[in-house]
């Protein structure tokens, strides 16, 4: 099982990118740190062993073992997920949380993996990508698209941006005009930015929910702190009077509980 995370050709930098093995910050950084030493010490080797053999070679219910994995592997989700994927690519995907939640966020899901180790929020993951398959298909005008397109198609979606902003981008190309045109432009839109700017007035540029002040970008210290649009009810739509802008970390944290609810929380 080591072997098949530790992926590394012996030429070019052909590498498996879907789990963080390798040791560039410290041994505690490393996804599958727990079957390393679990294979040098022998502690906690029965355990894995007879959980990895479930999983690969049984028919025990994937739920219970996805669980115990969690937890004998100190809640390692991008390690548990490609376990997973590994058993069966038609119904489970590698995750890599940071990535994938900046993606969901930029296209209106409320949806969060950062944290969230457990079956029910893999299998939440897995249904958002089998569900954007149809569409994938239709726009690409495609015969079908498989789960690892969908998969693949918000993976390049998620690292385009930070590849235009360290100019990695082949002969200086932007996302926005190769890639994003028709997000940029809805973005872009007058009616759209003139909502923000009126939020923005009447919350005299504080978070709708902390009244801490905004940060805004280009001058912040604290990505956190930037503002972000939100919709007060997570079940309803971005129509007007649903919406307010909120520091980053509040979005991110509040999902999609009842806002009254969270005010209370706070």
């Amino acid at each position: 099982m080591i072997d098949a995370i530790e992926i590394q050709a012996t030429h070019g930098d052909v590498t498996n990118n879907m789990v963080f093995w390798q040791n560039r910050y410290g041994h505690a950084n490393r996804e599958h740190r727990a079957l390393i030493e679990a294979a040098a010490t022998g502690t906690g080797l029965q355990t894995l062993e007879r959980l990895l053999f479930q999983l690969f070679g049984t028919v025990r219910d994937e739920r219970d073992i996805f669980e115990e994995l969690s937890e004998a592997v100190g809640a390692k989700y991008p390690l548990i997920a490609y376990l997973f994927f590994l058993k069966d690519i038609n119904r489970f995907m590698p995750i890599q949380p940071t990535g994938f939640d900046r993606v969901f966020g930029e296209i209106g899901l409320e949806f969060r993996t950062l944290r969230q180790c457990n079956w029910s929020n893999y299998s939440q993951f897995n249904a958002i990508l089998d569900d954007l398959r149809t569409p994938i298909a239709k726009q690409a005008d495609l015969d079908g698209a498989r789960l690892i397109d969908a998969h693949s198609l918000l993976w390049v979606f998620s690292t385009l941006p930070r590849m235009e902003a360290r100019g990695e981008l082949p002969d200086g190309a932007k996302t926005s005009e190769r890639h994003l045109g028709a997000r940029e432009k809805s973005i872009a839109d007058a009616e759209l930015d003139k909502l923000i700017r009126d939020l923005l007035k009447i919350q005299e540029d504080r978070c709708a929910i902390t009244g801490l002040p905004f940060q805004f970008q280009g001058a912040q210290t604290d990505d956190n702190m930037l503002p972000s649009l939100d919709r007060i009810d997570s079940n309803g739509h971005y129509a007007r009077d649903n919406l307010q802008i909120v520091c980053r970390f509040i979005n991110f944290w509040r999902q999609a509980p009842d806002d009254t609810e969270f005010r209370r929380l706070v």
